[in-house]
């Protein structure tokens, strides 16, 4: 995936700052950014460098920079994902209905939808930062959102001084974590950048800090925005101007150095430490796809043409559970079934010296549950795949999105490797495809004429 992190700078005028964040949203997809994280308070000056009395002694309530919880703006940023394609992570200062204030980052899908928020945890309170004036602690634990690309978690400016915010989203399953922040150039910036890659290194996680730039009143916001891989490398740094900082991530990379150096591994996820919420906790390391790859073409070993067939159903089954925003986990499965849905076809051939679907259907699915068993997937996984290995070539009661998945991504290819006619093409579209990516993928091959 490309990040982009939008180092800004905020005017007084909240207009203005709302006008720039959303054409920023078009320059990163232009410039082919999947993600687009900002700053801290994407749309105020930095109000908290003020005691609130003194703001008030002038008029100023503590919520007037604030938004509702239902603001105007929220539906422009999910239109401004929409209509670019592209995630984005907004901080705002938010009013929810009983008056309490919050330092906020919502968290929009490429379709627009809204996936979630998160809230700054830990409220510091200091000279430059009277955050506690202004802002009540968080609700809710720490999450992280399932994306096509990896698990994302946010964790707010001063949340990452604590070592357990950045922990408990690696526990939860994060990827990499986005961090909005507002850092000075009064602060001591080398001790902040070490900070980060000690935190990625040590939580195998790529992280991503997106700091404000220029001055206000007596504050100068550095920039020095950073993404640093789960290895501590410094892959992507800004400067002290605004910028629009672009990055490569492949967060596979967080996985493998888990496998490589697992750190995190030894870290007991005791949730009365680390405030998180996730569907589960494992620290059991399942294999990789690129593992189950690897053991099926083990299996299929001198006959090319099955490790072909497999690799292209694989692949379209993996575009089309990005394209249809697939669940990491319901991702991890359609992905497993599609490279081993014809893992009975050698002993179909072997015994009956025929590859007819029902045979391969039979035969299959105890292969599958031997492979996957051995190579140390959970039951739940197992179990899974060899239904699907089980069903694959029966199209009909198709009981969910990886079953859909798998028979789309294997007629993409049989329809083309068996050279089908165009009327049995056709009616394979109109009677099979259900899923929009499936059909886009069909069309960009075969037009209607």
């Amino acid at each position: 995936m490309k990040i982009a992190l939008a180092q800004m700078q905020m005017d007084i005028d909240k207009r203005v700052n709302e006008k720039k964040s959303l054409a920023i949203a078009g320059q990163a997809a232009k410039a082919g950014a999947d993600l687009l994280l900002y700053p801290e308070l994407t749309l105020t000056p930095f109000f908290p460098q003020y005691p609130s009395r003194l703001l008030e002694g002038m008029g100023i309530k503590p919520d007037a920079f604030s938004i509702e919880k239902d603001a105007q703006i929220l539906t422009q940023f999910s239109d401004a994902a929409r209509e670019n394609g592209i995630y984005l992570v907004p901080n705002f200062y938010v009013k929810e209905d009983e008056g309490r204030l919050f330092d906020r980052s919502y968290f929009f899908e490429k379709t627009g939808r809204l996936v979630g928020t998160s809230d700054m945890h830990n409220i510091f309170t200091a000279e430059n930062f009277y955050e506690g004036d202004y802002y009540h602690p968080s609700e809710e634990p720490f999450r992280v959102f399932p994306m096509p690309f990896g698990n994302i978690g946010v964790v707010i400016c001063f949340d990452r001084h604590i070592p357990e915010s950045i922990r408990a989203c690696a526990l939860a399953g994060a990827e990499l974590i986005l961090i909005p922040t507002a850092n000075l150039t009064s602060e001591p910036l080398d001790v902040f950048k070490a900070e980060i890659i000690a935190e990625a290194y040590q939580n195998n996680v790529f992280i991503a800090m997106a700091n404000r730039v220029g001055e206000e009143n007596e504050l100068t916001f550095a920039g020095d925005s950073l993404v640093v891989d789960p290895d501590g490398r410094v892959l992507a740094r800004g400067g002290a101007e605004e910028d629009l900082i672009l990055c490569d991530i492949d967060t596979g990379e967080a996985l493998r150095a888990r496998q490589k150096r697992p750190y995190i591994g030894f870290c007991v996820p005791d949730r009365q430490v680390y405030d998180f919420e996730a569907e589960e906790i494992s620290l059991e390391k399942e294999p990789s796809i690129e593992d189950v790859y690897m053991a099926m073409a083990d299996y299929d070993e001198g006959d090319p043409k099955r490790i072909q067939h497999f690799t292209k159903v694989y692949y379209y089954a993996h575009l089309i559970a990005v394209g249809e925003h697939l669940p990491l986990k319901v991702r991890q499965i359609t992905e497993i079934a599609a490279m081993v849905h014809d893992i009975g076809i050698h002993k179909a051939e072997k015994s009956f010296h025929s590859t007819a679907g029902r045979l391969q259907e039979k035969l299959g699915a105890p292969e599958a549950v031997k492979l996957l068993r051995d190579m140390g997937f959970p039951d739940e996984v197992v179990n899974r795949v060899s239904y699907l290995v089980g069903h694959h070539h029966t199209y009909t009661n198709i009981d969910g999105i990886d079953y859909q998945i798998l028979v789309e991504a294997d007629f993409l290819v049989n329809i083309y490797e068996d050279d089908i006619d165009e009327k049995a093409r056709e009616n394979a579209f109109e009677k099979i495809f259900r899923t929009e990516t499936g059909k886009k993928l069909f069309r960009q091959m075969w037009p209607l004429q």
